[in-house]
């Protein structure tokens, strides 16, 4: 076996999609984390009239060093949009996109997604191509999972999450997914 890939980031460990020896056991949360289909059509046509899609943040930010090197931009600056997903009343994913300005000044449509998921954006494309996941436990402390908590009474001790890249052509879309407790035992999961 090759020797897994992981790169660090905040203190985490992303471990990649031919590390699956790493992914919990769990059937449920197993099945949803090695999707490689829309996320969010799945999720829509298991919700049906229950699915929502709740914008929680969108607007600039200071680029961290994990988005320099992962966009492979040197703006000091991303677009960040932070949405979560739920059906019937459940919360069941935290998403969050970060975009660099060269993705937006080709791609300026992105900018004006409002309650539009982004995957159902891409997934009609044909000049998408999406990079292989990458996936990590992310403890209490990480930003990420504080940011998908927020305003929610959820509070584990971590959750799954996972992440990938978008390419529009050329140009990047950096995207990040957090599993809610919610989301194992979700539809036919």
């Amino acid at each position: 076996m090759d020797p897994v890939h992981v790169s660090k980031s905040n203190g985490t460990s992303w471990q990649a999609a031919d590390s699956l020896e790493t992914l919990p056991t769990e059937a449920g949360t197993r099945c949803w984390l090695e999707d490689c289909g829309s996320l969010t059509r799945r999720l829509r046509r298991l919700g049906g009239h229950g699915f929502r899609l709740q914008v929680l943040t969108e607007g600039w930010e200071s680029a961290t060093a994990e988005d320099i090197r992962m966009l492979e931009s040197d703006s000091g600056r991303v677009r960040v949009r932070r949405v979560r997903l739920a059906a019937d009343g459940v919360e069941l994913v935290f998403a969050c996109t970060r975009m660099p300005p060269e993705t937006l000044a080709r791609h300026p449509w992105l900018a004006r997604l409002g309650h539009k998921p982004l995957g159902e954006a891409l997934a009609d494309r044909s000049d998408v191509r999406r990079t292989p996941f990458e996936f990590a436990r992310l403890s209490q402390d990480h930003i990420l999972l504080e940011d998908a908590l927020s305003g929610t009474d959820i509070v584990p001790e971590s959750l799954w999450g996972r992440r990938s890249r978008f390419l529009i052509g050329d140009h990047p879309i950096l995207v990040y997914e957090v599993f809610l407790p919610g989301l194992a035992g979700f539809g036919d999961a």
